[in-house]
């Protein structure tokens, strides 16, 4: 049985109520609405049974990764270790006695036929255009692993302001989002303002602004993909252990906030004549690309990942790295 959206009343939005909870549970959403309620609202959902034709909602499992990807490095609390011994860790860990964290698995390349089609609502996608070159550093396609027991930590959003969409796969994550205009309430840090210096979200005796910070509990299960708009803050956590597919959208919406963000990472660097470089660059791009849309492109649900084109030609390409 697939996902339910849980909301737990005492993390509802002390704003008054509506018929419509904020974060809905929707089934076969056309790509119509989903845009007209969802994406330009900036507003999250959770698509139920989303992933129905993926292979790896029956291939994806622990075991799977230990047999095939065991000596694959992945950074693990800090420290590098093999994804192998990472998984071992995970399947030991319990909520009474947690163990490691998630560890994240970045160059899949080789398993995206695993995770094809691409959800119809995650398009259209820059990231599919053929001057995708152009986002080196931007088209993430990573597997998530997890386990039991972990504290909800470190509220984030993303750095470069590109939708996100999180896919479930194996076993089971909580994920709390926070309503538009609470960064007041989340410690964010002034050095890297897409991070918070939360490190419990729960903690209310160390930080006690998160107490009245509006925000919404979700838990996915195999089969559903939540929709994470740009700017929305989250924390996430692994209720069991958890397999995820994360992967990111950029789109005609999310472009102008793209390009400032990538611009204030060149600013943050030092890189001043770059930024101006990305600015000028990227604000000339935006209208090719959007009539290159107009004409169908950015709608590749294999990813975009044929030789010669697409995703394996992206991170071949060392322009624009960001």
């Amino acid at each position: 049985m697939y996902a339910k959206l849980l909301i737990e009343p005492s993390l509802a939005a002390t704003t008054t109520r509506t018929a419509t909870p904020w974060i809905e549970r929707r089934r076969d959403l056309d790509m119509a609405e989903f845009q007209k309620c969802y994406l330009r609202p900036r507003r999250p959902v959770v698509l139920a049974d989303a992933l129905r034709e993926w292979q790896a909602l029956r291939v994806f499992t622990p075991n799977f990764f230990r047999q095939r990807f065991a000596n694959v490095p992945v950074q693990l609390e800090g420290r590098s270790v093999t994804l192998g011994a990472a998984i071992d860790l995970q399947l030991a860990a319990t909520r009474e006695k947690p163990g490691a964290h998630a560890c994240t698995l970045a160059d899949c390349t080789e398993l995206l036929s695993y995770v094809t089609p691409r959800i119809a609502c995650s398009m259209p996608s820059r990231h599919a255009h053929s001057l995708q070159g152009a986002f080196e550093g931007t088209n993430h396609v990573e597997i998530q692993f997890g386990g039991p027991g972990g504290p909800l930590a470190n509220p984030t959003c993303d750095m470069l302001h590109r939708h996100l969409w999180i896919t479930q796969v194996h076993g089971e994550r909580e994920i709390i989002l926070y309503e538009p205009g609470q960064e007041h309430r989340l410690y964010v840090d002034p050095q890297q303002p897409w991070q918070s210096t939360v490190h419990d979200v729960c903690d209310y005796t160390a930080y006690p602004l998160l107490r009245r910070a509006r925000k919404h509990r979700v838990v996915l299960r195999p089969g559903d993909a939540l929709f994470v708009p740009c700017g929305t803050w989250f924390a996430a956590r692994s209720l069991s252990t958890s397999i995820s597919v994360v992967f990111d959208q950029l789109e005609a919406g999310n472009w102008r906030d793209f390009i400032a963000a990538a611009v204030a990472v060149q600013h943050r660097r030092g890189r001043h004549l770059r930024a101006l470089a990305y600015a000028a660059g990227l604000r000339a791009l935006g209208p090719l690309l959007q009539a290159a849309e107009w004409l169908g492109a950015g709608r590749a649900l294999d990813w975009g990942h044929d030789g010669s084109t697409g995703w394996k030609a992206a991170r071949r390409c060392p322009a624009h790295r960001l």
